[in-house]
């Protein structure tokens, strides 16, 4: 089968070739691929910014269609439309996974890093990672079960967004806009979301389709911190959701966040960041660093897709075949797009 390859340190060492149709062992399922999403990581393995394992089928975000099962799988069968989670393997054994946090295991293996993943004709999944695609969704739209989920996670599961709070969220990629969605759909107030100059073409028509945010701000042009206080009478924001890493956007955060509210942080960054230690302390502000997602954040998921609540077609704006994958990789690094889609 064709399938895009990380080989080796260097962007010229990540490219499509023939690799081997996985074996499947008796607890798992080949899923033929009918859509991958391009994630922000995908594009830091190309740039050598994210460890991989070394060769490495790369891709993490899909859907697809269930060709064989395990002799010992149970509760699917071929021909089922499925999503899955992508930590793939953890210990089992340790204080986390005992615990329900398998996903913040120190020995999990991730899809397409550590794993062989999606961005390919065929992968292989344990079928207890499975979720049966909602009726009526698209494969383009369910290759956004995974970032979605991630968003679900940070804002329900890790965070409890509550009815009437003000929501900021910085960045608007794809976790953004979807957190944005989340936390409308949940209850929230009012929802804000930042970009920067690029981001306007694109992402901020796509905020505005979606019709969600209540405050779309450049934060080139316009002070995100002052458009918070205004519009909570000075008190800030109730749950502050950073999906960018950027120091500068960790820096808003600080100042935008009420006494007592949540910086909700997602994104990769630099490895230290100043954070001013006392104000933190007087205003009782959290910071909860959110990874991943769980089993019951992709339930999750499922469910809000089952009640409309919603809208992942917006968020799909180029679709390529996975021979064009330069294409699409460039198109994701310019901000061309909020998600490109690599059809197999």
């Amino acid at each position: 089968m064709k399938a895009l390859v990380k080989k080796g340190k260097g962007v010229s060492n990540l490219r499509i070739q023939e690799v081997a149709i996985p074996e499947m062992g008796e607890k798992d399922v080949l899923i033929r691929v009918n859509a991958g999403a391009i994630c922000g990581s995908d594009l830091h393995i190309m740039y050598d910014r994210f460890p991989t394992a070394i060769p490495v089928v790369i891709g993490h975000e899909f859907s697809g269609v269930i060709e064989e099962v395990g002799s010992g799988v149970k509760g699917c069968k071929r021909g089922d439309r499925v999503i899955a989670e992508a930590t793939i393997e953890t210990c089992g054994g340790c204080f986390y996974c005992k615990t329900g946090n398998s996903h913040v295991c120190r020995d999990r293996k991730y899809l397409g890093v550590m794993v062989d993943g999606a961005f390919a004709e065929y992968v292989k999944i344990p079928a207890r990672l499975l979720h049966r695609m909602p009726e009526g969704m698209s494969f383009e739209e369910a290759s956004l079960a995974e970032p979605a989920s991630i968003a679900i996670h940070a804002l329900i599961e890790d965070n409890r967004v509550e009815v009437g709070d003000f929501v900021a969220v910085l960045g608007s990629g794809s976790i953004g806009l979807l957190g944005a969605q989340i936390a409308k759909t949940v209850g929230a107030g009012k929802v804000l979301i930042t970009g920067i100059e690029p981001d306007v073409p694109v992402r901020f028509k796509v905020a505005e389709e979606l019709g969600v945010c209540d405050y779309i701000v450049n934060a080139d042009k316009e002070d995100p911190v002052k458009v918070v206080r205004e519009a909570t009478g000075g008190i800030g924001a109730d749950i502050v959701l950073d999906t960018t890493g950027s120091p500068h956007a960790l820096g808003q955060a600080f100042e935008m966040v009420r006494r007592k509210g949540v910086i909700a942080a997602l994104g990769y960054g630099e490895d230290t960041l100043e954070v001013p230690w006392n104000k933190m302390i007087r205003e009782a502000i959290r910071i909860q660093f959110c990874l991943s997602s769980t089993s019951t954040s992709f339930e999750k998921f499922c469910s809000l897709v089952s009640q409309g609540r919603l809208k992942l077609r917006p968020l799909i704006t180029e679709q390529y075949p996975l021979r064009e994958w330069k294409k699409a990789f460039r198109s994701m690094e310019r901000r061309e797009s909020v998600k490109a889609l690599l059809i197999p």
